[in-house]
């Protein structure tokens, strides 16, 4: 007798059940008969036989729960998969993008969830769906370029951990009454919190990801590559230099803007040979061949060839300092673990009695490093938003006491966090200002008049180069959600030709956006060793930190036209 779909119920056993001579293990699935809870008949046995059921002994399950544990081969890892409920539920949860951690061979890896496919169904099965998980590896050393691998169709049972955002019950009830397409289809169903930015960010994914994306390595480049991806691929701050009528070198210029800027953004992809006419426009022989440095490339392209005018200006007393890259310079605290970008850069400028002159549309930070392999710090955490307003000269000053203006400031109370918890100390007009009142013998200076408080002055991260081993890699943001990350590497592979031609590749790291939702706090009790390569690599060898203000996050119009 058939039955509606909709009016079949599975179920699991969950104690051994005796049908005459046969026994029904642990784990097998079944789906009841004549919508009665007191008869069922078990599917993935070949007799398929129809058995009294006692509700003690059988769970009954959703149809997306019977379609995850049905795929699975084992009736002893479905009980098993069943009996962790935390786990079970957080895979009945799982939506696409979502990272999760699973056995690859004898090893555990991570993955990220790029769909669900619907298994031809077991015979005998009756209207009961079966559910594979599509996974693509994270692990660098099975996504080689070339191994099939890298995309995985797995089972539930293969799944070790789901990443911990996925928390929200409502999830679950809407991908557990999710109907799956027919047989062979691709769900791509995004639950984003935003459908709408979904949506046009994985037409933009489609244009940029992949193998042979970006900008093609060659010689060296690397240096060169990351910077011109970060800077160009979804943000504005430096467009008014590529269509600037003051520049120095206009054929440069346009080298720049038609044989880079543009291609990359309408095709996703700039070859080796568009940057090479790039590199030998630099007016020196070394850019074209030798390792640089990304603020070595800047500072010629920039201030030397281009004559633009310079990122960033800074302020020590009453002279102003030019440069396009800021160098942090500050000391190791004992006390931090993981130190904030925030923190460091403040700390930098207290230090050494500087401002900034102005609020620069672009800021690029770099790390203490020295050499190939010495960093200051092991693990950096990038502030997601820079607050610059007490590191400007003409900014409101507010005190930290009592929120008025502030008449007061002291750089060596920095550092105590009873007073405020951000460094920068700023007094009211008071005869002493209170840690000074206590007996502290910093020196204190008077303020001058500045403007009301009335705005503060924010920059977003939009991109961060990374170091190892002297070859540079970036991570870049793609667009408003807090997954939109993508890295990149312009030497990713090699082609066994004559010219070893460089694979440059592209990917999606949407497991960043986890961490970087982490407090600080949170962030600081995380194992490093433990994350998977990618991120590892994000936190551990960050060396620049890109910020701008957020008019120019050009992710916003480029994709949408």
């Amino acid at each position: 007798m058939d039955f509606a779909p909709e009016k079949k119920e599975a179920f699991i056993v969950t104690r051994e059940i005796c049908a005459g001579r046969k026994k029904i293990p642990l784990g097998s699935i079944g789906c009841f008969v004549e919508g009665k809870h007191s008869k069922g008949r078990i599917v993935d046995m070949k007799s398929r036989p129809v058995i009294a059921l006692m509700s003690s002994h059988i769970r009954p399950l959703s149809q997306h729960q019977g379609a995850l544990l049905l795929t699975i081969e084992s009736p002893q890892k479905r009980h098993s998969l069943f009996c962790n409920e935390q786990l079970f539920s957080s895979i009945c949860c799982l939506r696409i993008h979502d990272v999760l951690q699973l056995r690859y061979g004898r090893v555990a890896t991570v993955g990220i969830v790029r769909g669900f496919w619907e298994r031809r169904r077991k015979p005998g099965s009756g209207e009961l769906r079966m559910v594979l998980i599509e996974v693509e590896l994270l692990d660098p050393g099975i996504i080689a370029l070339g191994n099939s691998s890298s995309r995985l169709k797995i089972d539930a049972s293969k799944i070790v951990a789901v990443s911990s955002s996925i928390t929200n019950p409502i999830w679950c009830k809407e991908i557990g009454q999710r109907s799956l397409k027919k047989a062979g289809s691709y769900i791509m169903e995004h639950l984003a919190e935003d459908d709408a930015e979904a949506a046009w960010e994985h037409d933009v994914l489609q244009k940029m990801e992949g193998i042979m994306k970006g900008i093609q390595g060659h010689c060296n480049s690397c240096y060169l590559d990351t910077t011109l991806y970060s800077l160009f691929s979804f943000s504005s701050a430096l467009d008014g230099i590529l269509y600037s009528s003051e520049v120095r070198d206009a054929t440069v210029q346009q080298i720049l803007r038609q044989q880079i800027v543009q291609p990359l953004r309408q095709h996703g992809y700039v070859g080796a040979e568009n940057v090479m006419n790039l590199r030998r426009s630099l007016r020196c022989d070394s850019f074209v061949t030798e390792e640089k440095d990304p603020e070595e490339f800047l500072n010629v392209l920039l201030r030397e060839v281009l004559a633009v005018e310079p990122l960033l200006k800074i302020r020590s007393d009453n002279e102003v300092l030019e440069y396009n890259c800021y160098q942090i310079l500050a000391e190791k605290d004992a006390t931090i673990k993981v130190p904030i970008v925030q923190q460091l850069l403040e700390k930098s400028l207290l230090s050494y009695g500087l401002k900034l002159d102005e609020i620069p549309s672009c800021l690029i930070l770099q790390m203490p490093r020295f050499g190939k392999s010495y960093k200051k710090f092991s693990s950096v955490y990038p502030s997601l938003e820079l607050d610059l307003t007490d590191m400007v000269e003409q900014a409101p000053r507010v005190c930290c006491v009592c929120g008025g203006e502030a008449a007061h400031g002291c750089s060596r109370c920095q550092l105590d966090s009873l007073l405020h918890p951000k460094l920068i100390k700023l007094f009211e007009n008071l005869s002493k200002p209170p840690s000074h009142r206590i007996g502290l013998k910093h020196p204190y200076k008077g303020l001058g008049p500045n403007s009301p408080p009335t705005k503060q002055y924010t920059l977003d991260l939009f991109a961060v180069l990374c170091i190892e081993s002297s070859h540079y890699v970036a991570f870049v943001k793609y667009g408003p959600l807090r997954h939109s990350w993508l890295f990149f590497d312009s030497m990713a592979g090699t082609l066994e030709n004559e010219k070893g031609t460089n694979i440059p590749v592209v990917k999606a790291c949407p497991q960043i956006g986890d961490y970087l939702a982490m407090t600080p706090e949170e962030f600081a009790t995380v194992d490093t060793k433990q994350m998977d390569a990618f991120s590892r690599r994000f936190f551990c060898d960050a060396y620049t930190f890109m910020y701008q203000k957020p008019q120019h996050a050009s992710y916003k119009y480029w994709f949408r036209n």
